[in-house]
This record gives structure tokens, C-alpha cells and sequence, in this order.
């Protein structure tokens, strides 16, 4: 009888340790760190606006992002990093491939592999959205940074009719996002955290 309890208190205590090991899993804290490469000289206020909005978004998909401080002298995306994911993005003036009346997009992303990717944002194009309907330059700076990102984390095909990775935007829903009733979507976030969590 004693030898049963023991298996059974055993069996128990077991159970208990998979059922945290699988919640701790759930909720834990997945990395990306990002580098700006800064040719279009934004504002530095503007700048920081443009990370928190990123940061707000990717928060509430349990993803943090961590800076890459400018100018340290070292690889931002080296092979030994142990962050999940490593991106580099460059902050252009404005976008040399664009034909004249076309119309203009605010990021591409350029290049990716299983831990590093390149993308690009123009400045211009992020100041006329911003200017057409009236939002804060550094907070529609920080939703396009915030789309391309996805981009490079999600499976293709990474567009969705709702939410940060919709593929055109209007006033009305830079609106929605600057207010924080847009994000990814619940499958875009089990994506994205499980090609982070496999990369760990």
C-alpha cells in the first residue's frame, strides 16, 4: 500500500513539473535585437517614438526587441548571438528604385535566413503618410518598422486583411494602431513565437 501512495505521489509530483515546464514555455520572453543604420538622418525624438511603437507591438506578442546601441564597433548579427533573431534595418532618405507617380511604399524587407535578416524603411514615404493624415512622423516610422519586422519573423505569406500586417494602410487605421487596437494576429503571434522559440 505505502509502495502505491509512493507511486502515486511520484506520478503526481511529475505531472506538476511537465504542467509549469509547459506554462513557463507558454510565457516566455522570446528576443529579437535590431540594428538602425540611420542615412536618412531622422530626428532623434522622432527616432525614439518610432522604437517604443515597435516595441509596443511586438510586447504584446511576448517578443521583446533589444537595440543594437550605434556606432560599438562590433557585428550586430554575429553567428554567436544569443539573441533568436538578429535584424538590421536601414533607414534610407527615400526609396532610389521608385518610379515618379508610382505609388510609394514605406519598407521592404530585403533579405533574410534562419537568424539574421536586412530590411529597408524610407523616410520620405513615412513623412507623407504621416503628413496626408495628420499622425506623428515617428509614430508612423515605428508601424512601418513594426510591418516589416513581421515580415521577416512570419511565414510567407506574411500579409493578413486585419491588423500590423495588413497590406495598405488608411487614416483610419493608422489611427486604430497609434491608439493600440490593432496587432498581430493570434496565429501571427504562435508564428512568430514558435520560429523564435526553435531558434532559441
Amino acid at each position: 500500500m505505502e509502495r502505491c501512495q509512493w507511486f502515486v505521489t511520484a506520478a503526481t509530483a511529475m505531472s506538476l513539473i511537465t504542467i509549469r515546464e509547459a506554462v513557463a514555455q507558454e510565457h516566455a520572453r522570446l528576443a529579437v535585437r535590431v540594428a538602425i543604420h540611420d542615412s536618412a538622418k531622422v530626428p532623434i525624438d522622432e527616432l525614439e517614438s518610432a522604437r517604443n511603437r515597435a516595441v509596443a507591438a511586438f510586447e504584446k506578442a511576448g517578443v521583446d526587441v533589444e537595440w543594437e546601441a550605434p556606432g560599438t564597433g562590433t557585428s550586430p548579427c554575429s553567428s554567436n548571438d544569443y539573441v533568436s533573431f538578429c535584424i538590421q534595418v536601414l533607414l534610407r532618405p527615400r526609396n532610389q528604385q521608385s518610379a515618379p507617380g508610382s505609388r510609394r511604399i514605406m519598407g521592404m524587407a530585403l533579405a533574410a535566413d534562419e537568424r539574421r535578416a536586412v530590411l529597408s524603411l524610407y523616410f520620405d514615404a513615412v513623412t507623407d503618410v504621416a503628413r496626408r493624415y495628420g499622425s506623428p512622423r515617428g509614430e508612423v516610422l515605428g508601424l512601418a518598422l513594426a510591418h516589416e519586422m513581421g515580415h521577416v519573423l512570419l511565414p510567407p505569406p506574411s500579409h493578413s486583411a486585419t491588423g500590423i500586417m495588413q497590406p495598405s494602410w488608411e487614416g483610419d487605421d493608422i489611427r486604430r494602431v497609434l491608439a493600440g487596437d490593432i496587432t498581430f494576429t493570434e496565429a501571427q503571434v504562435l508564428a512568430m513565437r514558435t520560429r523564435l522559440a526553435t531558434r532559441r
